[in-house]
This record gives C-alpha cells, structure tokens and sequence, in this order.
C-alpha cells in the first residue's frame, strides 16, 4: 500500500531567510562632538543643541542650568564660528531655533550633498577677477601718465618764464651798459679825465650787472677752439678779470652803502679774502674809506682830483 503524500504550500517568513542574505538597519542619527575651539559655557550650550536641534533659548536654559543671557551670548559665539544655525522664530527671539551646522560623514555623504562649485562659474569668476586687474593696470597707467604730463608741463611753464626774466634782465642790463660806455666814449673823446673816470666806472658796474643778468661770468667764455689759447685738455682758457676795476664799480654804484669783503665777493662771485686785498690797496690809495674795523667795511670814497702834477686814476 503506497504512503500517503501531504503536500503543504508553506510561507516563507523572517526565520526562513538565510543567514548570509544582507540585512539593512537604519542608520541612528549621530549626534556632532563638541568642537576643539569650544569651552565652557559654550560646551554645554553647543551639547544641548547638538542633542535636541530646534531647541529655543528658554529650553537651552533649563536644560544647561544657565541664565538666557549667557546661552545668548554663547549661541551668538557659536555661530560666529560656523558651528551652529539660527533659525528666526514667528514671536520674537525666544522662538528663534538653533541647530548644529552638518558635519560631513565619513562615507563622503554630506560631501555629495554640497557638491562644489561649477566649473563654468569659476570660470566666469577668474574672468571677472582677470578683467578688474586689468582695468586697474590701465587706470594706474593712465594716472602715472598725466602726473608726468603735468610735471613736463609746469616745467615747460617755469622754463619759458625763467627764460623770459633772463631775456629781460639782461635787455635792460645791455641797454644800461651801451649808455655807460657812450657816455665815458665821449669822456675820452673830450680828454675829460674826471669823466672819464666816472664814465668807466659805471661801465663796469653795467658790466656786473649783464653777468648777474644772465647769470654768466667771463671766465665760462673761452677763445673759439684751435685759437692757441686753449688748454691741453681741450678745452677753453678764461680770460683774465682784474678785480679792483670791478670793485671800483660796485662801490660807486652804491656810494652811500659799505661793505664787507664776504658782501662784495659774494656778489663779484670772487673771494672774499681777494676782495680785502683790492679794498686794502684801494684804502691806500684812496680809492675806498673803511669805515669799521670789526667787522672791516668798506664804502666809496669821492673821485681823487688831479694835483702836483700826479694823477686820481690807478691802473689795474
């Protein structure tokens, strides 16, 4: 007699399952760690956030046994830092939440989450930041430009001014002199030897005064190259200037003034003890009067007239 066969359609269920089939639990959320740059106060208040996001001021200051104030004032330094979010609440700051900032998870999550910056927006950033130095090297350049056009120009200005006191002076100092040297000419030509005398003096102080005038001396202008009284070197030997003529000059030309010898080489451009040589010779032979011994000065002294058969004038 053949057995009797049950047939029974069973269910799979949990105990079914094999035991290497994989299983998936839910991930716990995992609450941030306190970070190194937060002590104190600011610990516990970060603690209590991390354990409860959302929570309110009032609910942070029961749950840390601190006054509002300072879990105010920590919750202000935590975000400042970047560790923790406030969210604004619908009556006032008390109902303003707070949450830790997300911390990126080991299995590289979060960092997918936040995925970084396009390439194209970098892109067009360093395109922004290439064009705004550009246009700062053209703006420098143009600044430097006109600050060099404005220096050339004011020199080109006090130059041609400059040039035209020089042409002015110096026309008035000439035309002084062509007087001076007509008048004495006709001195000579008279055989007039106290005007003569006078006469050349004034030429000499004309002359002082073109020298100033163009601010010149003769011993600048030399002979014209290959005359034979060039020096070795090449170049131009000055002419001799005699210098008690040109003291002579200056003393007439402010009769009732004295001087030093420093005063007078200063404006001869000659030095000073040549000059209390020429006045020494010229105080004995009457051609100057000291008039102080310290400091020694110096001033004209009248025309010497002709008597006894001997003569005013003085040769250099």
């Amino acid at each position: 007699m053949a057995a009797n066969t049950i047939t029974v359609n069973a269910t799979a269920t949990d105990a079914q399952v094999p035991a290497t089939a994989p299983v998936t639990a839910p991930t716990a959320p995992t609450t941030p760690a306190v970070p190194t740059d937060v002590s104190g106060d600011g610990a516990a208040v970060f603690g209590a956030v991390a354990a409860t996001p959302g929570v309110t001021v009032p609910v942070l200051a029961t749950a840390t046994g601190l006054t509002r104030a300072v879990v105010k004032d920590a919750l202000t330094a935590l975000v400042a830092a970047g560790h923790v979010t406030r969210t604004p609440g619908a009556k006032g700051a008390n109902t303003d939440t707070w949450a830790p900032v997300p911390v990126a998870s080991s299995d590289g999550t979060a960092a997918e989450a936040t995925a970084g910056v396009s390439a194209d927006t970098i892109a067009a950033a360093m395109k922004i930041m290439q064009d705004e130095a550009d246009r700062r090297a053209v703006a420098e350049a143009d600044l430097q430009k006109a600050i060099a056009d404005e220096e050339a120009r004011r020199a080109q200005a006090v130059a041609e001014l400059a040039r035209r006191q020089t042409a002015e002076a110096t026309r008035r100092a000439l035309s002084d002199l062509i007087t001076a040297a007509t008048t004495a000419y006709a001195a000579v030509a008279a055989e007039d030897d106290d005007a003569m005398t006078a006469g050349l003096d004034r030429v000499y102080a004309a002359t002082a005064e073109v020298r100033r005038a163009t601010k010149t001396t003769v011993r600048s202008t030399g002979m014209p190259a290959g005359s034979g009284n060039g020096n070795r070197n090449g170049g131009h030997r000055a002419t001799p200037r005699p210098l008690r003529p040109e003291v002579i000059a200056h003393l007439s030309a402010h009769p009732d003034t004295d001087f030093t010898p420093g005063e007078i080489g200063r404006v001869l451009e000659r030095s000073s003890g040549a000059v209390a040589n020429a006045l020494a010779t010229m105080a004995e032979r009457g051609e100057a009067v000291m008039t102080s011994e310290k400091p020694v000065r110096y001033r004209s002294a009248a025309p010497v007239a002709d008597g006894g058969g001997e003569s005013g004038d003085v040769t250099a």
